[in-house]
């Protein structure tokens, strides 16, 4: 069965729950209670609007907390106009394609009511709400009207793009669920206040949400703003082709003082010519991806891998003296060894100098020298040789 044939299907089976859902629910309306649906209707609108996407597939907004108070202290019915009008009104606003605006609509409109159905039978005075007696089923409905949602968007999503399939599983994520609860517990705080207070209570709570809403938003903001101006500026110091630092990093680091002891290893491709005359450049291009990922993998999470320039590598050492630097130097050998035998064309073996501050050094700079000395030094002893500057 073809993709849109299965949407079809579906969806078609999805109508056809809400509509009759809606049958069942319209005549009980609390009609008496207009303004105060009215007003959330408004609220529902305007966070739609104010949602913030974390991913492709997910919104996060405070719409979620204007759901369930609905379902809580007017009912199912309303809880699924409710859903119908804001997402007809949004998806028109916004100028959403109709076939999302449909779909949009039948998910929440179906998880209102099977939510709304399951808190009815649990807590069957539906809007005398009191603690601690209602909190169980409140909560109960919290969690369920979440679980639905997501299953919902998944499915439709996967209906819409099976190439998707692979994306969702990130919808399930905890800090997505955290999210979601956390806004649904602000909708059982609104619901109380609802439910004492009416429409006093909705509107000084209704107030305070959309206070929160901005702030949110702007929190949202602020991070990903954060995340963009580390990511750009770990560009600035990333070597493209090896993924570990470049020269620029290794100068800044440079430039400052030391105070505290370092060892520095000053790594080089033994014969690496030969590598790119034999086999090409794109080869290699993998053989020093293969060192720098084998340099990285061998050292600890605290320090840092620079690609010096050319084939070689410099590996900085923080807190390290120098027997502890040839334990590094030498591990590094040994992995590239295993490598050699297993999965590379030739022989691939580094010539390392290894040098220390403050035992061979009175700075940074001198540190650098020191170790590339070394570095010669082990390319004469007849390469693949670790060697100190003394």
């Amino acid at each position: 069965m073809k993709t849109n044939t299965k949407l079809m299907v579906v969806s078609t089976a999805a109508a056809l729950t809400a509509a009759a859902g809606l049958i069942f629910f319209t005549p009980m309306l609390a009609w008496e209670r207009w303004t105060e649906l009215l007003l959330l209707l408004v609220l529902l609108v305007i966070f739609k609007f104010r949602g913030i996407g974390v991913s492709r597939y997910i919104r996060h907004s405070l719409s979620v907390s204007i759901y369930l108070t609905a379902i809580f202290v007017f009912g199912t019915g309303e809880a699924m106009w409710l859903a119908i009008l804001a997402n007809l009104i949004y998806g028109l606003m916004a100028d959403i394609d109709l076939i999302k605006v449909f779909l949009n609509l039948l998910q929440r409109s179906l998880t209102v009511l099977l939510v709304g159905l399951v808190f009815s039978f649990l807590h069957p005075n539906i809007g005398e709400l009191s603690v601690p007696h209602s909190l169980p089923a409140m909560l109960i409905g919290l969690v369920l009207y979440n679980f639905v949602n997501l299953v919902l968007v998944s499915v439709i999503t996967v209906l819409l793009d099976s190439s998707a399939y692979a994306g969702i599983k990130h919808i399930f994520h905890p800090r997505i669920w955290f999210y979601y609860l956390m806004f649904g517990y602000v909708g059982v705080i609104f619901s109380f206040f609802i439910a004492t207070w009416q429409m006093e209570g909705l509107l000084i709570f209704g107030a305070l949400l959309l206070g929160i809403s901005e702030i949110i938003r702007y929190s949202f903001y602020l991070v990903a703003e954060q995340q963009r101006r580390i990511q750009a500026e770990q560009e600035l110091v990333l070597d493209s082709k090896t993924k570990v630092y470049n020269y620029r990093f290794l100068s800044e680091w440079l430039d400052q003082d030391s105070d505290y002891p370092v060892t520095m290893l000053f790594i080089d491709i033994d014969d690496f010519k030969l590598f790119n005359d034999t086999y090409g450049h794109e080869y290699g291009d993998e053989v020093l991806k293969t060192v720098a990922q084998t340099i990285r993998s061998s050292v600890r999470d605290e320090d840092y891998v620079v690609r010096f320039g050319g084939e070689e590598f410099v590996v900085i050492l923080p807190h390290t003296n120098r027997a502890r630097g040839l334990v590094f130097a030498k591990r590094i050998q040994a992995k590239l060894a295993e490598l050699s035998e297993l999965e590379l064309e030739r022989e691939l073996t580094v010539s390392i100098g290894v040098a220390s501050y403050p035992d061979d050094a009175q700075d940074r700079m001198e540190l650098l020298r020191r170790a590339d000395m070394a570095m010669y030094r082990a390319k004469t002893s007849g390469k693949n040789q670790c060697c100190t500057c003394s």
